[in-house]
This record gives C-alpha cells, sequence and structure tokens, in this order.
C-alpha cells in the first residue's frame, strides 16, 4: 500500500514539472555560454610637451582621454566613453586602472588658446601594458606671414561652351613654432585660419564632403571666397580641395589674389579642349602630363608668388568654325522657252502654208 502510494506522488511530481512554463524552467539548450571580450586594466600616463618658446603651462586644465572602440571587426570605431583628470603641477596627467580591450583607440586632448590639441593616437595590441602619451602644446599666431602656400592646383575643364569647370587643390603649412588661427569666425562660429580669394565670377562652390565642418564660403556674391577654420599647426601640412566654375566663350581672364607667400602654382587645361594660357604679368613654363589617362597641358609659374600679390592670366580657345551649307537653288524652269519656240514654229509653219494656197488659187484663175 506504501508502495502504491509512493508511486503515484513520483507521477503527480513528474506532471506538475511538466505543466510549468517554459519561462520558470527554460530548456537546457536554449542558453549557450558565449565569449565575453578580454579586458585588461591599463594605467595612463602622459606629459605636456612646450613647443612654443614662453609657453605657460595650463596647470589645473582639464586633460581628456578619449576611447573608441567598434563593435566588430568591420564597423567603424566609434566613441564610448572619456575621462577627465587636471593637468599636475609638473606639467603630467595620469588616467589609472581603467578597462580596455584590444583594438581600442585611444588619444589624449588639451583645449589651449581657442584650439583642441591632442596627442597622437593608439591603437591598442596584445599584450597590453601601461604606457605614456604625451601632449605636445602649441601657443598661437595671427601674424598671415607665418603661413606658406606650398602649391595650388587648378584644373581646367570645359563641359559646356560657356562653362568652365575648374578643381583647386591648395597645400598649406605654418613655419615657426605656433599654430596659426585668425580672430575672425566663420559662419560656423570658429576662427577662420586660411582664405582663399577665388576669380571674380566663381559660382557653383563645391566642397568634399568630408570636410562641410571645416570649409565655408564667404567674401562677396561677384568675389567669394573659401574660408578653412582648421588650425594650421607647424610640422604639418594642410591640403583644401574644391570646385567652382567660371563663364567661359572663346576665352576668359583670371584675375585671382593669392594672400600669403606661394611656392608653386600650376594650371593644367585638358589638352582636347584647344584652350592655351598666355600672361602679360608671369612667365609660365609649359609641358604635357598624364592624369588618370587624360592628357593635359601643364603651366607651371616660374617664380615663386609674394605674399597678397595678383596672379593674372588669359584662358583663350577657339570656337568651332561654323562651316555654311550651301542653299540649294531652285531650277531654272524653261519649258516656257521650248513652249515658245514651238509656238514661233508653228505660226512660221501656218504662214508658210497658207502663203502656198493663196498662190495657188491665183494661178488658177
Amino acid at each position: 500500500m506504501l508502495r502504491r502510494a509512493l508511486i503515484a506522488l513520483l507521477m503527480a511530481a513528474a506532471a506538475l514539472w511538466l505543466s510549468l512554463p517554459a519561462a520558470v524552467f527554460p530548456p537546457l539548450h536554449a542558453a549557450q555560454p558565449t565569449g565575453t571580450p578580454s579586458f585588461s586594466r591599463l594605467s595612463i600616463r602622459g606629459r605636456i610637451i612646450a613647443a612654443t618658446d614662453g609657453l605657460q603651462l595650463p596647470i589645473g586644465a582639464p586633460i581628456t582621454l578619449h576611447v573608441l572602440r567598434a563593435a566588430n571587426p568591420e564597423a567603424p570605431p566609434t566613441l564610448i566613453q572619456q575621462i577627465q583628470v587636471p593637468l599636475a603641477a609638473e606639467g603630467t596627467f595620469s588616467f589609472e586602472k581603467l578597462a580596455f580591450q584590444p583594438d581600442d583607440l585611444l588619444f589624449a586632448s588639451l583645449r589651449y588658446d581657442g584650439a583642441q590639441q591632442a596627442s597622437v593616437i593608439v591603437k591598442l595590441a596584445e599584450p597590453l601594458r601601461d604606457f605614456e602619451l604625451p601632449i605636445t602644446l602649441y601657443g598661437r599666431t595671427t601674424d598671415s606671414a607665418q603661413v606658406q602656400l606650398v602649391r595650388a592646383q587648378h584644373t581646367f575643364e570645359f563641359p559646356t561652351e560657356n562653362v568652365a569647370q575648374v578643381l583647386s587643390v591648395y597645400v598649406f603649412r605654418v613655419v615657426g613654432d605656433k599654430f596659426f588661427a585668425t580672430d575672425a569666425l566663420a559662419p560656423n562660429g570658429k576662427p577662420i585660419s586660411v582664405r582663399l580669394p577665388l576669380p571674380i565670377g566663381a559660382g557653383a562652390i563645391a566642397f568634399d564632403m568630408t570636410m562641410d565642418d571645416a570649409l565655408h564660403i564667404g567674401g562677396t556674391d561677384i568675389a567669394p571666397e573659401v574660408q578653412d577654420t582648421r588650425p594650421i599647426f607647424p610640422a604639418q601640412t594642410y591640403e583644401v580641395i574644391f570646385s567652382y566654375q567660371l563663364p567661359f566663350s572663346s576665352g576668359a581672364t583670371i584675375d585671382q589674389d593669392y594672400l600669403y607667400q606661394t611656392e608653386q602654382v600650376e594650371i593644367r587645361v585638358a589638352q582636347g579642349s584647344n584652350a592655351t594660357l598666355s600672361s602679360q604679368t608671369h612667365a609660365f613654363r609649359q609641358s604635357t602630363q598624364t592624369v588618370q589617362g587624360r592628357p593635359y597641358l601643364s603651366y607651371t609659374l616660374e617664380k615663386p608668388l609674394s605674399a597678397a600679390e595678383r596672379l593674372i592670366f588669359t584662358l583663350s580657345r577657339p570656337l568651332p568654325t561654323l562651316v555654311p551649307v550651301p542653299r540649294a537653288t531652285p531650277t531654272e524652269d524653261t519649258s516656257w522657252f521650248a513652249v515658245l519656240v514651238m509656238a514661233i514654229t508653228l505660226i512660221g509653219i501656218l504662214g508658210g502654208a497658207f502663203s502656198l494656197l493663196r498662190n495657188i488659187f491665183r494661178q488658177r484663175r
């Protein structure tokens, strides 16, 4: 009897187990162990390197550590964390025992003299270890004489008979031991660094999409200019690329200001356009070159330009010669002349016949 009661109790317990919802007792195969990233705790130390003579260290200013991480190897890294510590009296800073994983991207920055100045970007790799992350700090100058235009290149294409499409590339650097930025503000509220005046009449100005936050259009509608809001730091070169259009028919005179000392200017003209360059004020040397399979005539300025100097040259292009199409002249209708001749002939015949008959009648009388 006891044995039967025990069996019944076990069966009831089994039925109760099977009737419970899966959320209470999930099936064993529903949860599998997953791998977790391998984190390590690191300490990052750094110091300020004063690159400008007489620079005063901003003791107590916040030093920011930026941490970027990709969700997977194919995804781009995104900012996941920013940590701040004050700059110590000795010009040093330290981030202690922070958790990182391989492939994290790190850099430190400090805002000084109106510009964000940063260290190099470090990508963590195994084995993860403590390391140093110094920041080189520069003071600011507003003296445009410290800016040099290493190269200006303008490529002319002619998509239609009345328009010239110009692609311009400028490469800048700053000399001395200070970064360059002016006190003037662009439409985005940032200080303007370099200004690039365009020829009168330039329009349809377009930038590289990655530079939309840095480049702006200023000047006037007739004489526009491109403004760059990136601070120009020593020991680096900066490239500005944009395009614009100019009205153009058989020729155009290009008159453009160069605000900075300019080492090289190159004008490239599509060879199939038959356009040629001439200048009464500047000497160019001419050559041919092929760029991405396309032939160009290249005109390189023989001497550098001084700051605030104007470059004036003329592009000429013969318009296609219109070949007159001969007009079809209508064929002269001479049928009337043939009819006239036939009529005169017929009259002559009839007249002769009439005269002959009259003579015959006279003889018979």
